[in-house]
């Protein structure tokens, strides 16, 4: 109950001025890449919470992807953050694992790993205290 609690402060650290800067600019990527606009929603199996959750994919070389992700929670409240994936191609769709310490007052170190294709990203993340998906397709606008 504590952590859950603590966790609603995590909005007040989190600056969602490069996730905004981001999305305008993705607007016109090339949408037979996985570079741009996702647009989904995070689901907490620990807990059953879940929320909109948009990202944005910049494609930093083969092998390695920037995805800036702003998820809402609790109807008013939003958290932005950055973090890189390690990125293969296999069997048709690119797989990847990343992960990125959010801080004590997020929930800590998470861990994530998922596959992609120009339409659509699954990927699971896991953190000490919440496990859980994010489901994305390709944004329009």
């Amino acid at each position: 109950m504590i952590r859950e609690f603590i966790h609603l402060f995590a909005p007040l650290t989190a600056n969602c001025r490069d996730f905004t800067r981001r999305w305008e600019e993705s607007a016109s990527f090339d949408r037979t890449s996985p570079g741009g606009r996702w647009e989904g929603e995070w689901i907490s199996a620990a807990s059953g919470h879940h929320g909109p959750l948009r990202a944005v994919l910049i494609l930093t070389s083969q092998s390695l992807w920037r995805v800036t992700f702003r998820a809402g929670y609790a109807g008013v409240f939003r958290a932005c953050y950055a973090t890189d994936f390690a990125v293969t191609w296999q069997e048709g769709r690119w797989t990847f694992t990343g992960g990125s310490n959010l801080g004590a007052i997020a929930g800590g170190r998470y861990d994530y790993a998922g596959s992609a294709t120009n339409a659509e990203m699954i990927c699971t993340y896991r953190s000490s205290s919440d496990h859980g998906e994010f489901r994305l397709t390709r944004g329009v606008g």
